[in-house]
């Protein structure tokens, strides 16, 4: 499969791409800059320099490109528009002849009103508080592809960490899990590249944690 790694340099990215090539695909890593990208265990991708805020830089990269994974982060926790404006280009880029299978990470904490009374208050009082314009943000990426003609899905995962991928990973499709948890990027990574071709998340809401 062809396929695009949006935002390959950074901790999660970087982990999709090595999997990506080890299991044979052609990568592309769409990046600010490729100077950043490290050196991979499974291969070397193309790099192309691309900005989700430059309005139809994406579309070049994602023409013939069978998939995109987007793993898009942001530092700090100011307002925010990179998101949304990746998937108002992953979107356009869909209908104009880019991938349109396009699978994107976004977070749990965007639906918490699940959750027991501590965690919940706990969301409330400082993870909402903390990440309120980051998720504004995500909540926006989500709206423009699911209105969208992509075939999408969206990853929405929990505090992220380090270490290896969970061989029993929980999820659920298209409501939250019932309790709050962590995953390791290697997890996410994980499901993000054996889900690549798989129909049946296609146009759902995939929430994820480590076991």
């Amino acid at each position: 499969m062809k396929l695009a790694v949006l935002g390959a340099a950074g901790r999660t990215g970087r982990l999709v791409t090595d999997l990506a090539l080890a299991a044979g695909h052609t990568v592309t890593a769409v990046v600010r800059d490729p100077a950043r990208l490290p050196a991979f265990t499974h291969g070397t991708p193309h790099a192309v320099r691309a900005d989700v805020h430059d309005p139809g830089s994406l579309l070049d990269p994602l023409t013939g490109q069978d998939a995109v994974i987007a793993t898009l982060g942001t530092t700090g926790r100011a307002a925010t528009t990179v998101f949304s404006d990746a998937a108002r280009q992953l979107a356009d880029a869909a209908a104009g002849g880019g991938a349109r299978r396009i699978l994107v990470m976004s977070s749990a904490g965007l639906e918490t009103a699940h959750l027991p009374f501590a965690q919940r208050m706990v969301s409330r009082l400082v993870v909402d508080r903390l990440y309120r314009e980051i998720h504004h943000d995500l909540a926006r990426m989500e709206d423009l592809l699911t209105a969208s003609t992509a075939d999408w899905t969206v990853l929405r995962v929990p505090l992220l960490k380090d270490g290896p991928a969970s061989p029993t990973p929980r999820t659920a499709v298209d409501r939250p899990l019932p309790r709050a948890g962590t995953a390791t990027r290697a997890t996410v990574a994980t499901w993000l590249v054996h889900h690549l071709d798989a129909p049946d998340t296609v146009h759902h809401r995939i929430t994820l944690a480590d076991a």
